[in-house]
């Protein structure tokens, strides 16, 4: 009677069976996985963030002021080697700030031809002429016009040098003969004006030819000075070219 009345059934002894050695199993290497993923995307910040750090560098604290002109060339030449302001160049200033290495910018020109050049029409009326001075480049490249004109309307980008006579950028007055710094090897300080007597190397074209590109005054010239070790823009601005 007690056998008939006892339903009680046996506890099973889960303790080693093979479901319960599977999921913790599964848990552990869940947690695993984690532990791996979190320490590699923390390495992979980490490195990041001293490259960045090591690769950077801080854009210098100035105000530019850049002229230019539209006139023909006046004055003491430069070939005389005397210091004397010359109105066919275009003119960078540094009002405040920080001294500038030229070796460390970049001046990119964006020039569009106008329509007309005293009511008469345009060779190349609305096209853009895009030319970029790179002071890395240093003083042996010189610009030389194409001999092909349309090549003009292609980007380029080089260095900037004059002839013998007049191939020094001269703080102060104008462009002088040896002796001076040099685009690429000067310093641009503070206080100073810096000429670019070369109109043509500086915006890439023949600023002469004026019924193929209608450089005069009232035109507009686009001018982005460019801290290549920063990558920084520290000039960027529309700049109206006086005669």
């Amino acid at each position: 009677m007690q056998n008939m009345c006892n339903n009680t059934k046996p506890v099973r002894d889960e303790t080693n069976s093979p479901f319960s050695r599977e999921n913790a199993v599964s848990a552990v290497v869940g947690v695993m996985l984690m532990l791996v993923v979190t320490i590699i995307i923390a390495a992979v910040v980490a490195a990041f963030a001293s490259g960045l750090g090591a690769s950077t560098s801080t854009a210098p604290v100035t105000s530019l002021d850049i002229s230019m002109r539209a006139g023909p060339a006046v004055g003491i030449p430069a070939t005389t080697k005397q210091f004397v302001a010359d109105p066919e160049c275009v003119v960078l200033r540094i009002v405040s700030g920080d001294a500038i290495p030229s070796s460390d910018i970049q001046i990119i020109t964006t020039y569009t031809v106008p329509d007309t050049f005293n009511g008469v029409s345009t060779v190349y009326a609305g096209k853009v002429i895009k030319h970029t001075l790179d002071g890395s480049i240093g003083q042996t490249d010189k610009w030389t016009a194409p001999s092909n004109p349309i090549a003009v309307f292609t980007p380029t980008v080089n260095g900037y040098k004059l002839e013998w006579s007049m191939n020094s950028l001269a703080p102060g007055n104008g462009m002088v003969g040896s002796g001076a710094p040099y685009f690429g090897i000067c310093v641009f300080n503070p206080g100073f004006d810096y000429w670019f007597k070369d109109r043509s190397a500086f915006l890439g074209f023949d600023t002469t030819d004026y019924i193929s590109y209608g450089f005069q005054e009232g035109a507009v010239v686009h001018i982005t000075i460019l801290h290549t070790p920063s990558g920084q823009t520290i000039y960027d601005k529309d700049v109206e070219v006086n005669w």
